[in-house]
């Protein structure tokens, strides 16, 4: 079986720059989790310490937190 090549990672968050991001997150929940789209990344912050370093994810990463989610793999940490 062949190598498979390591997929890229993402920058260091100290290594995006995020000045001009504009962070989304639920209107009724400002100090929960946020996320900015940053070119090819996206950023997560917790939003009541948004001077903490952000989770950066891959495009690939992100879709696969997402279907994670959808597909209840997170639903036994409620």
């Amino acid at each position: 079986m062949p190598d498979e090549p390591t997929p890229p990672r993402p920058p260091k968050p100290h290594d995006l720059d995020l000045t001009e991001a504009q962070w989304l997150g639920a209107a009724d929940a400002p100090e929960g989790p946020q996320i900015a789209y940053v070119g090819e990344y996206i950023a997560m912050r917790h939003g009541g310490d948004p001077d903490a370093p952000p989770l950066i994810y891959t495009q690939g990463e992100w879709e696969a937190f997402k279907d994670g989610a959808v597909n209840g793999e997170f639903d036994n940490l409620t």
